[in-house]
């Protein structure tokens, strides 16, 4: 008897520790279930030399989210071991830029660029590769994540996970970890575990006030064709357009000319600022255009549909930038707008009418109520030679390249004779 009361003595403080064991096992479980399926990502992982990639993407700062097609190929990785040579592609309307670009590996942010596409693998940067301000090789997110971090606008919101869902984009069916955040209208990014890079986003413009509808899109992707080859894919069997606007244009002018001028139908005003103020023909042109309330300047018309045409010293027109892009009208959605325009006419003068359409959504019949232009006129200069070699150089050249092979001969025959 003596034995089993002390038995049973012995037992209620096992079956407490048992017990907290067992409750300690019970509240451990999830933890351990989130470390053995839980997902982590960053942009570029996996990425490998043979990779190819081609998106639809626009972004704000480019032409105000005007749709362009980028391609890229992962060549091989750099000499050092530090980052990947990549062949890249712009198709940008009727212009075609192909260049050299060189991703990192900490994350594949451009490291060096070809100029010819350094504002083309900018807008990679800001918007196919923008999660990297998050989540990196040496800081991959947990795709289960309460949050990654916080956008950079004022009272940013919280980035994070927010649902999966099975997404369809050109390259195919993809089922796809959402990344987003809400302010005012759902932010998405759809993210593929197995891809480097998303599959799609649509990212709208932080406004502070929305006077109806969606705010304007910050950037826009879809990704339209993945593979990998060992071979130069089809999408680089291209050459860039030619543009005179090469190292023979002056990258230092700051010069510049401003104006404001109240439109022909009196709508509105048009204010203009471009750089430099007497452009070369064949190279660029930077345009900064604002669409104001006549009443007050500080006002701008939002949503404004206009063009730039070019026209002859008889009015009659005869190019369109809207056109060179594939597009009916230029779109200013919050009053402005910032182009480069390569001088394709010769001096002393460029003849410029930016025509107000009206204003309505993109890609609508514009409302003609506001509808008016203004001329501007651009003085410029002859083109800029490329410097040719000297002919004289090319002589004397020649001369010393034949007097060397002519020493050669002579001190091979001297080197065999017997004396």
């Amino acid at each position: 008897m003596k034995d089993l009361t002390i038995g049973f003595f012995l037992i209620q403080p096992m079956q407490k520790y048992f017990l907290l064991a067992f409750s300690a096992g019970l509240f451990l479980i999830p933890f351990g279930l989130h470390a053995a399926f839980a997902e982590s990502w960053y942009p570029g992982e996996g990425l490998k030399v043979g990779d190819y990639y081609r998106y639809h993407t626009c972004f704000t700062d480019w032409h105000n989210c005007t749709q362009i097609e980028l391609d890229f190929w992962i060549q091989n990785k750099t000499s050092d071991g530090s980052g990947y040579n990549v062949q890249f592609v712009a198709i940008d309307g009727n212009n075609i830029q192909k260049g050299h670009t060189v991703f990192g590996m900490v994350t594949p942010d451009p490291t060096y660029s070809d100029p010819n596409i350094a504002d083309y693998t900018n807008v990679y940067r800001n918007t196919i590769i923008w999660l990297d301000a998050f989540a990196t090789s040496a800081d991959p997110k947990d795709l289960p994540s309460p949050a990654w971090g916080r956008t950079g606008s004022v009272g940013g919101q919280s980035v994070a996970p927010v649902d999966q869902e099975q997404v369809t984009v050109q390259a195919g069916t993809y089922k796809a970890w959402v990344v987003g955040w809400h302010k005012g209208v759902d932010n998405k990014i759809w993210v593929v575990t197995s891809m480097p890079f998303p599959v799609k986003a649509a990212v709208y413009a932080d406004v502070t006030q929305i006077s109806q509808g969606t705010p304007p899109p910050q950037y826009v992707i879809e990704l339209l064709e993945t593979g990998n080859s060992q071979t130069p894919p089809p999408f680089l069997n291209v050459q860039s357009t030619l543009l005179a606007a090469g190292a023979t244009c002056p990258t230092d002018d700051t010069s510049a000319v401003h104006n404001s001028i109240n439109t022909d139908t009196n709508s509105m005003i048009i204010e203009y600022r471009y750089t430099p103020a007497v452009p070369h023909q064949g190279c660029p042109v930077q345009w900064s255009i604002y669409f104001e309330q006549n009443y007050d300047p500080n006002q701008k018309i939002g949503n404004v549909q206009y063009d730039i045409y070019t026209v002859d010293d008889q009015g009659k027109k005869i190019g369109s930038v809207a056109e060179d892009i594939g597009k009916n009208y230029l779109f200013a959605p919050v009053g402005s707008d910032f182009r480069t325009i390569l001088i394709k006419e010769p001096s002393p003068t460029t003849h410029y009418i930016i025509n107000a359409a009206g204003t309505g959504p993109e890609n609508t019949v514009p409302d003609n109520t506001l509808s008016g232009l203004i001329k501007v006129d651009v003085t410029t200069a002859p083109p800029l030679a490329v410097p040719e070699f000297p002919v004289s150089a090319i002589m004397i050249m020649a001369l010393v390249v034949s007097m060397v092979i002519l020493f050669t001969r002579f001190k091979t025959n001297f080197s065999n004779l017997k004396f």
